[in-house]
């Protein structure tokens, strides 16, 4: 499929008018449309219901509870995840809706989401993207052409991954939060409001107090208030790796809207995701500081959670799993 192939070769019409198709169909005459597909695996798969119980790397358990969530348990947690990203969503479903009918009878579908407009660039070649509130997200994130911040940050480094777990060495953790927006609530603020939530210019994406989208925000900067001039609870302030010991995390998230909530509201938001190299020195520790302060949280609610384990990617002739049930 990521060949832009059928899921199996005939598998449309192939096996003939009284046989069941091996492909659904729906991306027969289009595009691979850059199909990447990661697979990453729960906590609970390691519960010992299938003696895989020895090879559980240890920062792979449930995340703790944050201030603030109201979590859906059935957007939240599971087994196995299965990421589908492509330029068109069509090519993206369907290899999603072939890969669960394949495992029909041994797997079923726990939640899914359905993302749009990526929220944050993962190369300098790529325009920083803007999220559903209409601010430029992920600016400072890590990049593609950065490979010892991606080695420090991101791939799990094989001395941590000992013994069983040895399987996710080259890997990472896959941090997913459904994030609500209020959106209505938002669109009533007024523009500095909004600025000073976010620590950002929103045209330009600039630090408050500054010019340009990447210069380096300047927390001791004080406005003509004599209050910094970017708000000590600000998103940014909170978010940044220099008030967070150097923590910094792979931003990878996506808009999503999921038509209104029957009250007259959008049930729309960010779903983010998040590669780091351990989710409980990263992840963590910036998502409590953020619950704890952050003057965004007036406007969002965390809705869903789950934390993932991905192997590194396949070698040539190597079948998914392998590097965990070989």
């Amino acid at each position: 499929m990521t060949a832009g192939a059928e899921a199996a070769p005939g598998g449309v019409v192939g096996g003939g008018p009284y046989g069941v198709p091996q492909d659904t169909g729906e991306a027969f005459d289009l595009a691979a449309a850059n199909l990447t597909v990661t697979i990453g695996y729960g906590p609970g798969l390691f519960d010992g219901r299938f003696g895989l119980a020895d090879r559980r790397p240890e920062a792979l358990r449930e995340l703790p509870a944050f201030a603030g969530d109201d979590l859906d348990p059935a957007r939240s947690g599971g087994d196995l995840c299965i990421q589908a990203c492509a330029d068109d969503p069509q090519v993206a479903v369907h290899a999603v809706r072939n890969l669960v009918r394949m495992g029909f009878g041994v797997v079923a579908v726990r939640w899914s989401q359905l993302g749009f407009g990526r929220t944050s660039s993962t190369s300098t070649a790529q325009v920083t993207p803007r999220n559903m509130f209409g601010f430029k997200d992920g600016t400072a994130n890590l990049k593609a052409e950065d490979p010892v911040a991606l080695d420090e940050h991101v791939w799990v480094d094989p001395a941590e991954a000992t013994g069983g777990a040895a399987w996710l060495a080259g890997g990472s953790y896959l941090v997913a939060r459904r994030i609500r927006m209020h959106i209505e609530v938002w669109d009533r603020s007024t523009l500095q409001d909004q600025q000073d939530t976010i620590g950002r210019d929103k045209k330009v994406g600039a630090p408050l107090g500054r010019r340009d989208e990447f210069d380096e925000p300047d927390f001791a900067a004080l406005g003509a208030d004599g209050a910094p001039r970017i708000p000590v609870d600000s998103h940014v302030a909170l978010a940044h790796h220099s008030n967070l010991q150097g923590v910094r995390i792979l931003r990878r998230g996506y808009n999503f809207t999921d038509g209104s909530d029957g009250q007259g509201h959008l049930d729309a938001g960010l779903f983010f995701i998040a590669f780091v190299r351990d989710p409980f020195r990263q992840f963590v520790p910036m998502q409590q500081a953020l619950a704890r302060a952050d003057r965004l949280n007036e406007y969002i609610e965390h809705t869903g959670s789950a934390l993932f384990a991905c192997p590194p990617g396949l070698r040539d002739g190597q079948d998914w799993g392998a590097q965990l049930f070989g």
